[in-house]
């Protein structure tokens, strides 16, 4: 009986579904052109796909360039305070200096005004 059982359990593990043994002409065509038609919708498929990462490169590209640019805008304002600060030092100075001017020419007509007056009064 253990005989049996195995020769048994042998017949059922070794079965396989039985194919057809030959396809016909048509039918292997019919497979050729399904193949061909899943072929040519996944190599559309990875042309699309192609096609949108080449335009995802170039707005990365032009959005790390743009980047690179507005960085450099930040960096330049940084610097605005400290150039205005310098600029308003050489604006004072300027004023400064033409205050002097002006009251050395005041003082100067004064007494020219004064040299006048003292020699009328004689």
């Amino acid at each position: 009986e253990a005989r049996g059982d195995r020769g048994r359990s042998e017949n059922v593990i070794s079965r396989r579904p039985r194919r057809p043994q030959q396809q016909t002409t048509e039918e292997i065509a019919m497979q050729i052109k399904e193949l061909k038609e899943k072929l040519n919708y996944q190599i559309r498929k990875q042309n699309s796909l192609s096609s949108s990462f080449d335009n995802l490169q170039k707005l990365f590209n032009e959005q790390e360039g743009e980047l690179k640019d507005l960085r450099e805008h930040v960096h330049r304002l940084k610097l605005m305070p400290s150039k205005i600060d310098v600029a308003l030092d050489w604006v004072v100075r300027g004023v400064g200096l033409v205050q002097e001017h002006l009251q050395g020419e005041h003082q100067e007509q004064r007494r020219e005004d004064n040299d006048d007056a003292s020699i009328v009064s004689f």
